[in-house]
């Protein structure tokens, strides 16, 4: 098995389903038990060919189940997870890079047969990615952007999203909202591959349109920081017109300091979920704009693959996936009731259900 770091994307959920074939170090065990399986052990279903996966468990090692969107990206992972009748085990490193390492062992060493990673960096967890390598574990990657340069010696393979993409139309509201010469700043960290390809691509897009960026803060991913630099910008920049929290653990922090500071300042940030949402919506005058997309579906991709490679000893690549819809968030199109993002999960899940009913004889529902 040879990892992809190729970024593809996913669009249109019911065209994927004819295109493609989820706590800290003591893990969560809702999630109990262990087949200790990495062999592809299948059988004919009475039911027209279609092939049975034994029961499998999968590790999944989150960087900080504190964020919306991981949140979101591992609720769908686990509900695809347990769906086709295996087991989860979660890690969650809670922001903490020395739990990657020990976490992904604990996984390989409990006898996991899969493990899906997200928004961890495979660098903190080289030492564990190498004991999955050696006992022919698949290891993905889903959600945020990461640094690609070991996924090629490690077998690693990244489905999804494109962080320019996912940026673009949050730019171009910005865009059209904002004047030339206006003054935006920026949260953000160099801690995590996704955060600076969202500065970058921004920052060029709003100079490009003549509109000023103040240089972006290094902030750490706690409220506090949150606050603490948001009111550094807000302190430092009289002209201040806007503040974009790169991440969406910054969004509520950066609210609550421009309502300390009384300043008309606007934010634009990422992710229409939990927290953002129902933000946006007591608190319109200040958060102007959202962006987001069907990236929810990478968590079904990652299943439809371990699937393909238990079932079939299917080769796991990124190959073929197509791309995500990526759109502005504004108040005129917040998600309905309590739906995190753009599309929900049933919907997200509907044509991978389907799929799997048909060619591995899961139920649909």
């Amino acid at each position: 098995m040879h990892g992809s770091h190729r970024h593809w994307l996913l669009a249109a959920f019911a065209a994927v389903c004819l295109a493609v074939t989820f706590a800290a170090c003591g893990s969560s065990d809702n999630d109990s038990g262990s087949s200790g399986s990495t062999g592809a052990s299948t059988s004919a279903d009475s039911g027209g060919g279609a092939k049975k996966v034994d029961e499998k468990t999968i590790g999944w090692v989150d960087g900080t189940l504190a964020g919306s969107f991981q949140q979101r990206i591992y609720q769908a992972g686990k509900d695809a997870i347990e769906h086709v009748g295996w087991k989860v085990k979660t890690v969650d490193t809670k922001g903490d890079p020395a739990a990657a390492a020990s976490g992904v062992s604990s996984l390989v060493n409990s006898g996991v047969d899969g493990i899906i990673m997200s928004a961890v960096t495979p660098s903190t967890a080289r030492a564990g990615l190498l004991q999955a390598k050696a006992k022919n574990i698949p290891v993905l990657m889903v959600g945020s952007a990461v640094d690609d340069s070991l996924d090629e010696s490690l077998d690693l393979t990244y489905i999804g999203g494109d962080e320019v993409a996912l940026t673009r139309p949050l730019g171009d509201l910005m865009v059209s909202r904002l004047r030339r010469g206006d003054t935006v700043g920026m949260l953000t960290t160099t801690a995590l591959a996704s955060a600076v390809q969202r500065t970058d691509a921004l920052k060029a897009q709003l100079e490009e349109a003549g509109i000023r960026v103040a240089t972006p803060l290094e902030t750490g991913f706690d409220f506090t920081a949150g606050v603490r630099n948001a009111s550094s910008l807000l302190n430092q920049n009289a002209d201040l017109t806007a503040i974009v929290p790169i991440f969406d653990l910054w969004t509520a922090a950066t609210v609550s300091a421009i309502k300390a500071s009384k300043k008309p300042v606007k934010v634009y940030s990422f992710y229409a979920d939990a927290v953002n949402t129902p933000l946006m919506r007591k608190n319109p005058q200040i958060i102007d704009g959202l962006t987001d997309g069907t990236m929810i579906s990478a968590s079904y991709v990652a299943v439809d693959r371990l699937l393909d490679h238990f079932a079939n000893d299917g080769e796991i690549s990124a190959d073929g996936v197509e791309p995500y819809d990526y759109s502005e968030i504004t108040t005129d199109n917040l998600p309905p009731g309590n739906q995190n993002g753009p599309v929900s999960q049933a919907d997200a899940a509907r044509p991978f259900y389907e799929k799997w009913a048909t060619e591995y004889g899961v139920p649909a529902n």
